[in-house]
Parts: structure tokens; sequence; C-alpha cells
């Protein structure tokens, strides 16, 4: 697969964008770049993005809006949101929306080291969408009911925080239920830490969690934690929610809460912490 390089707009993209195709059924949930292009360029608030690919191809664009609100929802001020999120249909079918959702929290991190909050809304009934944001790291935090063509999810991404795009989850198929461990894989090659976990029918209960030297591997916890909901939907459907007891340490208290687990009960020696994933 080739990789990609996420930049901002030029003027010589221009005449690219003319000719980048969406399906019919695509443009019902993104707008085609020329469309947007115009406002993007002519507004201070917001950024015109383009991926290109390694042969220099124009495969993807998006535009990145500060201080925005979307109708129907309570954000910050010091927000950025992404919007009109495409990949050109000439180019589908070749891993390019997985590498681009990946890339895109580093991408944004980078470029507004001030802002602390990202969002993006996608149509509830675009499911293929929203669960490559999820993988991504993206946590569903809120829907609306009566977006412009049905249910809305809104997803959020804390920046304040490392992410590391390169990392996967891999069963360990050597284990055998009802214990479970998800090797943590980081480009695509080296194991670099594991999940455990006990599932009891509709829970998995993690265990342990553990990352090699993580000094040098900062994010990478969180960055497995954050995709464990929609690996979890796609091989073991049956788990719809997570728990965890969680110790004193302030550190560990963070991490769970930064990617969607609540605390549910405390006692003088644990606190147990859940997080919903399948709906």
């Amino acid at each position: 697969m080739n990789d990609i390089t996420i930049r901002e707009y030029r003027e010589a993209d221009r005449v690219s964008l003319e000719t980048f195709e969406l399906s019919g059924k695509q443009q019902v949930y993104s707008s085609l770049p020329k469309e947007v292009l115009g406002d993007a360029v002519s507004d201070p608030d917001r950024t015109a993005c383009v991926v290109e690919n390694g042969e220099g191809e124009i495969v993807g664009f998006f535009v990145l809006h500060k201080y925005y609100q979307h109708e129907g929802y309570d954000t910050p001020h010091e927000v950025v949101y992404i919007r009109s999120l495409s990949i050109n249909e000439k180019l589908q079918g070749r891993g390019y929306g997985t590498k681009v959702a990946m890339a895109l929290p580093q991408y944004v991190q980078g470029k507004y080291t001030s802002l602390d909050h990202l969002y993006l809304v996608v149509d509830a009934e675009n499911q293929g969408a929203w669960s490559l944001y999820e993988r991504a790291g993206f946590m569903h935090t809120a829907t609306k009911e009566d977006g412009p063509i049905g249910k809305e999810r809104l997803y959020y991404l804390d920046l304040d925080q490392k992410y590391v795009h390169n990392v996967k989850l891999a069963l360990d198929e050597s284990v055998d239920l009802p214990h479970v461990r998800l090797d943590i894989i980081l480009n695509q090659k080296e194991k670099v830490g594991y999940i455990e976990g006990k599932a009891d029918k509709e829970v998995l209960r993690i265990i342990h969690l553990y990352t090699e030297a993580p000094e040098r591997n900062r994010g990478i916890a969180s960055t497995a934690l954050r995709q464990l909901g929609t690996f979890l939907r796609r091989n073991m459907a049956d788990i719809r929610e997570l728990t965890v007891n969680v110790d004193d340490a302030a550190e560990k208290i963070r991490l769970f809460e930064r990617v969607g687990f609540v605390k549910f009960d405390e006692d003088e020696n644990a606190r147990l912490y859940k997080k919903y994933i399948n709906y």
C-alpha cells in the first residue's frame, strides 16, 4: 500500500480537485472538494488539506475548521472540526481511508498546538466511516436524531496527548476462552505489548495492559485502548461491555478516563471503570 502525505492545499492542486470523483451515494455523506474549496480558501478559520500518495496523486481531501459549531451540539470554542473528508472514488479500495484516519490525529496536533479539541460528525448509517474513525481513536460522544439525512454521530479526540497512527491489535489464537490476549503491533510487525482479559458472557474484564519501554512508546497504550472497541465488535461480537479495576495510580486513572471509561463504583482498594462498546 502506498504511503501518504497530508499537507495544506496549494493552488496548483485545483485542477486535480476539479476532477475528484465521488459516487452519488457518497455525495450524500460528503461534498465534492470543488463544492467547498472556495469557502475554505476565503475563510481564515478554515484550512483546505489534501492527501497525496507516493506517486504524487491527490487521493483525498478534507477541511479543518477552527472554532466551528455544528448545529445541535454544544462543543467548546477552542475546537477544530474535520469536515468534508473523502477519498477519490477512482482510488478507493486501496486502504487510503484507513491510512488517512490513522494519520489525522498527529497531523492536527502538529498544526494546532494551542487547540486541544478535535471533532467530526458522521451520519449514523455510514457505519464504514464511523468504524474507521473509532479505529483511529475517535470516541463517540453524542448522537443527534434529526440530522439532514437522519441520525448523526459526534466523534471527539483529545489533542492534549500522544497519538500513534501505526498501531493495530491482533488476537492471540493460542489462548483459549474465557481468557483473551490481544497483541499490540507497531508498524505491522513489531510486538510492543498486549492486553489480557477474561470474557464472561457480554463482558470483557481487562486484567492486564502492558507496553514495552513506555518512555519510548508513549501513546501506544491509549491508542490500543481506543482501537479495542472496534476490534472486539469485529472479532468478538458478543462482547458489549469492557470493565477494568484501576488502582489509585493517577496516571492509570487518566489513561482509562481519556479513552472513554467511566467510573462505576469505588471501594477502598480499587475503582471499577466501564465502557460500553456495542451500540
